[in-house]
């Protein structure tokens, strides 16, 4: 009762300082509760994310000719969801792609070989969402007949080769890398960012036929923060080392 007088007084008595504190109060309140729900769904989405291994080996291609009958590996939107078979080696694949169709601002991918045209076909997707794309690649192999890299350079996507009889045997590739995409954010002076998180993919595994569905391969998909950040950096250092032998018009021999 004290209490409730002592405030009614201090109402009466301080109007203007009143209201102030009672809206600073409740502007803090609610910053403090927004903070503690953001902080819940960033925890919820960080358990979320994908952290995952596919394996590619003999026993991916037994449910083939079942998928044949409705699309092929270089289709779109791949019928995989009626597969019973754990190791098919189309949903691996369709696997990859989702991941590069979840790419908001940048993808980054250092391959030796690269021929699929189901992955290209992402790729391509990928581009017309405006999504950033770079490709280092092997300086043999990126002009063998049926390398897609062909056809990504031919649309506008900046291809760098070591100049070098050493393989450029890199597999891998990172989504939405923090470094990058903050490149990208300043590049075109951005103050608002879209939600967005780093993915790698990274294993043994070629973009090819053969390696997607004919060899045993691996391949890891995480969104580890360390893990990502390693690759990315990685990735800017050999993009800076190969500068000088960017390949922009590159043709098949």
């Amino acid at each position: 009762m004290l209490i409730t007088q002592i405030i009614m007084k201090q109402i009466r008595d301080y109007p203007i300082v009143t209201t102030l504190s009672i809206a600073v109060g409740t502007v803090l309140a609610s910053e403090v509760i927004w903070k503690l729900v953001q902080c819940s769904r960033n925890k919820r989405e960080k358990a979320s994310r994908v952290h995952e291994v596919i394996v590619f080996n003999e026993l991916g291609e037994i449910c083939a000719a079942a998928h044949m009958r409705n699309n092929s590996i270089g289709s779109q939107e791949p019928q995989v969801s009626p597969c019973c078979n754990a190791h098919c080696s189309l949903r691996n694949v369709a696997k990859i792609a989702e991941q590069i169709d979840r790419a908001v601002y940048s993808i980054d991918l250092a391959i030796f070989t690269f021929s699929s045209l189901y992955l290209a076909d992402a790729l391509k997707r990928a581009l017309q969402r405006g999504v950033i794309i770079r490709i280092i690649s092997d300086g043999e192999m990126v002009y063998c007949t049926g390398s897609q890299i062909t056809m990504l350079a031919q649309l506008g996507v900046p291809v760098r080769v070591p100049i070098t009889t050493n393989l450029m045997h890199n597999k891998f590739c990172i989504i939405d890398g923090v470094e990058r995409v903050e490149e990208i954010r300043l590049l075109r002076k951005l103050k608002w960012m879209r939600p967005c998180y780093s993915i790698v993919i990274s294993g043994s595994l070629n973009w090819t036929a053969q390696g997607l569905g004919g060899n045993w391969e691996n391949c890891i998909i995480t969104a580890d923060e360390k893990l990502t950040a390693t690759f990315q950096a990685e990735f800017q250092r050999m993009w800076r080392a190969f500068g000088k032998t960017e390949a922009s018009q590159i043709q098949p021999k």
